[in-house]
């Protein structure tokens, strides 16, 4: 494919994978090392193509920044759903809070805002109501987290390099660079998120009546003591004794499913060798079925039946728990035996 359509096709999967939570950013900056740097290097070398990759994945990174402020954080911020998943009443995102009201770009700020987790940060900017501008500006360090991730990949990339004429490899000392950029990308992301965590702690301890003043979600609260009062109805209705017979059998076989999936998988070849720098045409016979060999398609039938079952227990025993809920409930012993226990002696004092 072009570079443009490839761009494109990155631009996009990118953006898919930024509105999802639990994704970081470091798979997509390691696929743009590799797969920019493959399509470009004929039209912009190989030093091009890697500035051409940290470009479109600064862009990316600011875009989606962008979309989850503003399309999430400010246009759903009336949802309590989103406002949950955030954590608005945690004191971790309090401490946030406090944090990002600030006025220009301390380094505290900048730290949440390049090392903090990417969705609810963003989302909680949104919220908060902040400026775009300035909250895009405070988050151009990143490319200090992008440029070893990105590298990485390039450097793979460049290692499977082979000379056709002479079958020598053609940048021999790519290898010896990936290893490098992969270890200065975990020092990077793991000391962003250190540094993160630091002034968070900080924050709190030191500012610690600041937080108490700052209003607790009241939707956000309710919702939270509903769902952990049907966390509580669940883990009544799912004790083993109380289980019937075929939810019983069911679970059962979700887990002998699922554990001879995982056997096959490990002791086994399940599936064909196939690296990131390889090709279906050339590795695979130009169809990629062909990973999978037929053990492999075996465990993945268990795989996926151990879901089926897992799920549908899930169904049986969510029904349970909210009819429980919606019926008697549970009883004032019952709740308080559930409880953790440091809150056992308020729930004590405490109706239903």
């Amino acid at each position: 494919m072009s570079l443009a359509a490839v761009t494109g096709i990155m631009v996009g999967v990118g953006l898919i994978l930024f509105m999802l939570p639990p994704v970081p950013g470091v798979p997509i900056y390691l696929a743009l090392g590799i797969v920019v740097i493959a399509t470009g290097r004929d039209l912009l070398g190989i030093i091009g193509s890697i500035f051409y990759a940290a470009a479109v994945s600064l862009f990316l990174k600011l875009f989606a920044c962008t979309l989850q402020q503003k399309m999430i954080g400010g246009a759903l911020s009336n949802y309590v759903s989103i406002r949950k998943v955030v954590g608005i009443n945690s004191n971790l995102i309090k401490a946030m809070r406090l944090i990002l009201r600030q006025k220009g770009f301390s380094p505290d700020k900048v730290t949440i805002l390049v090392g903090g987790p990417d969705w609810p940060t963003s989302v909680l900017c949104g919220i908060m109501n902040l400026d775009l501008l300035p909250i895009l500006v405070g988050t151009l360090p990143v490319i200090f987290l992008i440029m070893p991730t990105l590298l990485t990949g390039s450097f793979t990339y460049m290692a499977s390099l082979v000379d056709k004429e002479t079958g020598a490899p053609e940048f021999p000392w790519a290898g010896v660079m990936a290893a490098v950029a992969a270890a200065a990308t975990a020092v990077v992301q793991c000391g962003s998120m250190i540094f993160a965590a630091y002034y968070l702690e900080q924050t709190a301890s030191q500012r610690a009546d600041e937080l108490d003043l700052i209003p607790v979600d009241t939707e956000v609260r309710e919702l939270e003591d509903k769902e952990e009062y049907l966390n509580r109805c669940y883990i009544r209705v799912t004790r083993w004794p109380d289980v019937p017979l075929l939810a019983k059998l069911i679970l059962q076989l979700s887990l002998i499913s699922m554990t001879a999936s995982c056997y096959l998988v490990t002791i086994s070849p399940c599936f064909a060798e196939y690296q990131l720098t390889y090709t279906i045409d050339e590795h695979l016979e130009g169809n990629w079925l062909n990973l999978v060999l037929p053990l492999g398609w075996i465990a993945i039938l268990l795989f996926t039946a151990s879901c089926v079952l897992l799920y549908i227990y899930y169904l049986w025993a969510n029904l349970k728990a909210k009819r429980l809920m919606n019926g008697a409930g549970l009883m004032e012993e019952e709740i308080v035996a559930e409880a953790p226990s440091d809150e056992r002696a308020n729930r004590l004092a405490t109706p239903v």
